[in-house]
Order: C-alpha cells, then sequence, then structure tokens
C-alpha cells in the first residue's frame, strides 16, 4: 500500500485548486476531479471525498461559479451602459448642431445656402445611424411600452435652443 501525504498538508491547495481550478500552460483553466487531486498531491482518494463532502466542496464551487457570472455580467452591463452614454451624448450634440443650423437658417441669422431638403437627409442619416449604435449596443428602442427613438432625441435637441433663447432674453 502507498504511503500518502495528509490531506492536511495540501488542504489549501486541494481546495483551491478544487473550487477555481488549475491554469494550464496555454492558459485556460481545467477543473480536476476528485480522483485527479488526489494523485496530483499523492493523498488519500477516500480522505479527499470524506473531506470535501463534510464540507461541501461541490455546493461551493457552485456557489464560486455563480458568483463570478454574475460579476462578469456586471461588468459587462456597466461597459455597455457607458457606451450608451457615449452614443447618447455624440448625437446630441449632432442633433443640436443640426437644430442650430436650422434656427439660424430659418431665422436667416447667417445666410447660408441650406436647403430643408438636406436638413431633412441630415437628421434622416443622423437618426438612422443613432438607432442602429443604440441597437448593436443591446438598448432596446422599445421601451415602456412607448417608442423612443431618434425622432424623440431629435425634437429634444429642437426644444433646448428655444429654452436658451428664452433664458437669453429673459
Amino acid at each position: 500500500m502507498p504511503k500518502y501525504d495528509s490531506v492536511e498538508k495540501h488542504y489549501n491547495y486541494l481546495k483551491m485548486d478544487f473550487l477555481f481550478g488549475v491554469v494550464e500552460d496555454d492558459g485556460s483553466t481545467v477543473f480536476l476531479s476528485l480522483e485527479k487531486l488526489a494523485k496530483k498531491y499523492n493523498v488519500s482518494l477516500s480522505t479527499l471525498k470524506k473531506v470535501s463532502a463534510r464540507e461541501k466542496w461541490s455546493k461551493q464551487k457552485e456557489d464560486v461559479g455563480t458568483k463570478i457570472d454574475e460579476k462578469v455580467l456586471d461588468k459587462k452591463s456597466d461597459y455597455e451602459a457607458e457606451k450608451i452614454v457615449q452614443i447618447d451624448t455624440k448625437y446630441e450634440t449632432a442633433f443640436s448642431n443640426l437644430a442650430k443650423l436650422t434656427n439660424d437658417s430659418v431665422a436667416m441669422k447667417k445666410p447660408k445656402n441650406v436647403r430643408s431638403s438636406d436638413l431633412r437627409n441630415f437628421a434622416d442619416t443622423l437618426i438612422t445611424c443613432y438607432e442602429g449604435e443604440k441597437v448593436a449596443h443591446g438598448e432596446s428602442l422599445e421601451q415602456n411600452n412607448n417608442t423612443s427613438d431618434g425622432w424623440d432625441a431629435l425634437a429634444k435637441a429642437f426644444k433646448e435652443p428655444a429654452n436658451e433663447q428664452k433664458a437669453e432674453e429673459d
């Protein structure tokens, strides 16, 4: 009968390898069975099974996996939310510039040769790009049973300059 090391001697390594896996040379993570861990650390399989069962290592491993999945999802959600905010900011600026150009053209403040069809085409292009980027980053254009689309963002941009002008007149 071969001489085994005690489970206690390698306890921390055994448990960590079981819960978190072993990183291979190629960077991949492999989860070893109790049998393979017993061979790797030269410990008694029956003793290792008793310890792991008593301490519920399998349940702990499942819990660790769940926590990791939740953290990955949180990080991914934060990243996507930041991208959507960046998209909104970029297009709010573009919509505001379009609104200013339109208001200036209508008021003839700046004599520019801008046709209304050009403004409409530019607005359509902005809206298409805006909605495309939002969908590409996982944001639904349907929210709370109300359609929320690029036209809403464009309408908001046209309201903002009027409010700013009113504040300047007061």
